[in-house]
This record gives C-alpha cells, structure tokens and sequence, in this order.
C-alpha cells in the first residue's frame, strides 16, 4: 500500500510571484493542468528553454510573458533555437510582434515560414519577402493575400512553378493584362481555371 505522501496530489496552486526559474522548471514538467502551465508561461521567471517548450500549446501565454523582450536580448541564442512548431505557433498569432516573425523567416524548419505566410495580416516587406523565396509553396500562399500590390500581382504571374500562377488564378479582381497573360498560360490547369471562372 502507497505511503501518504505518493497519495498526496501536486500543488494546484499558482506559481508565486517570486518563484526561481529551477523551481519554475519543476513545476512546468510535473504538472499537466492547463491554467497552470499558461501560468508558468506567462511568469516573468521562466527559463528561455522552458518558454520554447509551453510555445507550441501555449503562444499566447509565452507571448504574453512580461519578460520576453529582455529574454530575446539576453538569450537570443536559446529563442533562436526553439523547434519550428513552437516558432510556427507564435508567428501564427495576430499580436505576434514583428521580431517573432523575422525569428520565423530564418528559421530552419519550413513550417514557420508557412505560419507566416498564412497570416491573415502582413506587412508589404514581409509580403515581398515571401514572393522572393525559393520554396513555391509560400509563394502560393502569398499569391492569395488580400493585400498584395500591383508590383506583387505582376511578379507571381509570371513566376516559374506553375502552383504559384494557379494560386494567383483564383484571385477576384486581377489586373487586365495579368488575366490575359493567364488565360494563355502553358499549362492547362490555369486556363481551365479561368475558362470556369472558379
């Protein structure tokens, strides 16, 4: 039979304000009750390498961490190194500042830049950015943002992988010269597209 203290359930309670990292650490991989690992991450105390762990189920919580912008300073190394779906997910948050989403772009694993790309919201630099990389699956997904300018418009239409042109094909509303160029496109998926009008 279990002595008492095996019979005794972990602490439910908060971490305090004055909680040590170390103790932080404990906590975070003892404990699986949701509002306390948000706490744990949102606590000004946490380890970089413990904030990268709580990024992938809780960004907003790791976003919100008063400590973040010193950390970044501090331990960019640590930050820098944090997996490509903890990244992913804090780059996918609209509050995301602008720095996570650069941490995203040099990321080695794809799946942060696709978190970026998928943004609902993105800057005419980060957009630009986007079209000119090597990989055609985020220049797709930048041939359907809402914001895109002439320049951008005009550059995905004629890019080289056909996806990317497939993607623009559906977008309402593309410029005359850009319809027409697609309407004769090589390949044949895009002119069907357009001939459909879908």
């Amino acid at each position: 039979m279990p002595g008492p203290a095996l019979l005794t359930p972990p602490s439910s309670e908060l971490p305090t304000p004055k909680a040590t990292a170390a103790e932080l650490t404990r906590l975070a991989h003892s404990i699986t009750a949701p509002h306390l690992l948000e706490a744990v991450a949102r606590h000004p105390n946490t380890p970089a390498t413990l904030l990268g762990e709580l990024a992938a189920r809780y960004p907003e919580a790791v976003l919100d961490n008063p400590a973040l912008a010193l950390l970044r300073l501090a331990h960019g190394q640590q930050i820098r190194m944090w997996t490509g779906l903890a990244v992913s997910r804090l780059a996918a948050v609209d509050a995301a500042p602008e720095w996570v989403q650069e941490l995203a772009m040099r990321h080695p694993e794809p799946q942060a830049r696709w978190a970026v790309a998928g943004r609902a919201r993105l800057s005419q630099e980060r957009l630009k950015q986007l079209a000119g990389r090597r990989e055609w699956q985020l220049r797709a997904a930048v041939a359907q943002h809402p914001d895109l300018t002439a320049d951008l418009i005009e550059q995905l239409s004629t890019d080289a992988e056909y996806s990317v042109r497939l993607s623009l094909s559906a977008r309402p509303g593309l410029p005359p010269e850009v319809l027409n160029r697609l309407r004769t496109d090589p390949h044949p998926l895009i002119r069907r597209r357009l001939q459909m009008g879908v």
